[in-house]
């Protein structure tokens, strides 16, 4: 071999080894299935989805939600391998079953979050399960927790969990069954001895257990979905560890983690969950616990010194490193006291803090319902009150709160917590959606100049739909829960009544609540223009019904008008049901 053409070798090899030492090389990319722009939102507003009410989650108007995948949940039993239990996969050689009953469960609500341009995260979780303690990371399989490190050990148990990554990656990139885009890896990993235990592990055996998660996760999702984003999850314990043992300090654990993607050539995203430091007190502006400051040594980092996060990660790590706050929630209840105010201040000025900051993509609220095993904790999160069963049982203000902070409405808490988010961040925060509330009052009998008879779907709790001549009868699907609304919709390119402007329908119900009944109308123009009326129904009396949409703006531009049905008190009858006739524009 001549000289320069061994010098010429020896460079190939010298950049290839440098590669491969530097990470350039460890993260091979391959063509993807799918490549479309990771979607954009109209605002940050979200919610952990996932509770069997999805009808109300749509109701309150969210842009993005979280989703919990346990993966060991999914997993067939041996009794179930086969085609009548379980859809299957064949990965690496080896077929991988996974139980159809859980699968079409998350089908039936990612379905409908991504109809309504949702932006989904899902949550990959590894839970205990007997038969598949070998998916556990080997140190902690004798332990308690709520979730676990995963056992990445290049063997069948670590394809069984990458096969079952492939699987939703691919079901839920295809919008047939709904659309995931992002994936958090594990669940708060500075907090392991709760939320991704290892057992007794030094701290650097643990992140680079973690790093292996994550990476072959990242391998196998950008596999299908070349845009899809991918996160570490911390809590809000920032340069303090809490609880003992197998605890570290966000900050450290970042830090190492993002040594470490640097290393081995692989994208990263942050979704963060911040709490106050006493997680059972609901005022984000009072004193924390364990302390607060707005320098980067600050205990904890919570709404109150968020700043304090975005800047290090945009400083540091680039604002192409983005931040989602994928869970934090405030308690309506603190030391045996209720405190629905105090729970509907922070909602919507944790809300507004998270709008205003440049960093942070969404804001997503933990939970929608009480949990029981939480409120014994004092931890009251939830919009709704629940039983004992953990069942939806009334509307907290917080949900009102939740629900109308991210439009132009005006009350004292959104007003104030507009003022406070903007004395305490210095920017603005500006409305993302239109609402106008108007009446549904009685009427005398009308005739129609646009009729409104066909094209109607039923929507939400509803078990059987018929239609005769210019009537619809629905009846209510007792199965669901009671607070879940039920109705109809029809869906429009874009219907101009600015000529026509009042609303006309007739109602009769039957069967219906011991109690109040509420039949609600939102019409719509597009996603970011809202008008809203609503009335009570009585008894099994025709009642005539109008709303007046001459002062909305937007009537040039109708989209979608639904006609809901909901129970205000009272339980719903056996056979509850209405009838809607003669709906239309005059």
């Amino acid at each position: 071999m001549k000289r320069w053409q061994r010098m010429r070798a020896c460079g190939i090899i010298l950049v290839l080894f440098t590669l491969i030492m530097t990470g350039m090389m460890a993260a091979p990319t391959c063509a993807a299935i799918y490549n479309f722009p990771y979607p954009s939102a109209e605002n940050k507003k979200g919610l952990m989805a996932g509770d069997g009410m999805v009808e109300d989650v749509l109701e309150l108007n969210i842009n993005h939600a979280t989703f919990n995948f346990p993966i060991t949940h999914m997993i067939a039993y041996k009794s179930e391998r086969n085609s009548s239990s379980s859809y299957s996969i064949k990965y690496k050689g080896k077929r991988y079953w996974f139980r159809k009953e859980h699968i079409h469960a998350w089908d039936a609500v990612l379905k409908q979050l991504k109809k309504n341009n949702i932006i989904v995260t899902g949550i990959l979780l590894v839970d205990k399960r007997s038969d598949l303690k070998n998916l556990i990371y080997p140190s902690a399989r004798n332990k308690k927790a709520g979730y676990y490190m995963w056992n990445m050990d290049g063997k069948k148990n670590q394809r069984q969990i990458e096969a079952a990554i492939r699987f939703l990656a691919k079901r839920y990139t295809n919008s047939k069954y709904g659309r995931v885009t992002g994936w958090v890896v594990g669940n708060e990993i500075n907090s392991a001895s709760a939320w991704n235990r290892a057992g007794n592990v030094s701290f650097s055996q643990y992140m680079d257990a973690y790093a292996r998660m994550f990476e072959r996760s990242s391998d196998i999702i950008h596999g299908v979905y070349s845009n899809a984003r991918l996160y570490i999850p911390l809590d809000h314990f920032w340069n303090i560890s809490f609880g003992g043992s197998e605890t570290y300090r966000g900050r450290e654990c970042l830090e190492a983690f993002a040594a470490r993607m640097q290393r081995d050539g692989y994208r990263w995203n942050l979704a963060y969950h911040a709490y106050n430091g006493d997680m059972n007190q609901p005022s984000i502006t009072a004193a924390q616990k364990y302390g607060t400051t707005d320098t980067l040594d600050t205990p904890i980092i919570t709404m109150k010194n968020l700043g304090v996060l975005t800047e290090y990660i945009r400083s540091r790590y680039g604002t192409g490193t983005r931040i989602i706050l994928s869970e934090q929630g405030y308690s309506s209840t603190y030391m045996g006291r209720s405190e629905t105010g105090l729970q509907s201040d922070a909602v919507a000025l944790s809300y507004y803090l998270a709008l205003a900051d440049p960093m942070v993509d969404s804001f997503v609220y933990y939970s929608h319902l009480d949990q029981t095993f939480l409120k014994k904790a004092g931890s009251s999160y939830g919009l709704w009150n629940v039983s004992k069963s953990d069942k939806a049982t009334s509307r907290k203000p917080s949900w009102s709160v939740f629900k109308y902070m991210d439009t132009d409405l005006s009350s004292l808490v959104l007003d104030q917590a507009r003022r406070t988010a903007q004395s305490m961040t210095g920017k603005q925060v500006s409305a993302t959606r239109t609402m106008m509330q108007g009446t549904l009052t009685s009427c005398g009998r009308y005739k129609l100049k646009k009729k409104l008879a066909k094209g109607w779907k039923s929507l939400g709790a509803v078990s059987s739909l018929s239609r005769s001549g210019g009537s619809i009868t629905l009846r209510r699907d007792p199965s669901r829960n009671s607070n879940v609304y039920w109705g109809i919709q029809k869906t429009f390119k874009a219907m101009n009544v600015s000529s026509c402007p009042r609303l006309f329908l007739t109602v009769r119900g039957g069967r219906l609540t011991s109690g109040k009944t509420e039949l609600l109308v939102r019409v719509f123009a597009g996603s970011r223009n809202v008008y809203e009326a609503s009335a009570q129904i009585r008894g099994s009396k025709k009642q005539y019904l109008v709303t007046d949409l001459q002062g909305w703006k937007y009537s040039s531009g109708i989209t979608k008008i639904q006609i809901l049905i909901k129970r205000e008190s009272g339980n719903w009858k056996k056979g509850a049901g209405v009838v809607l006739e003669n709906i239309g524009f005059r």
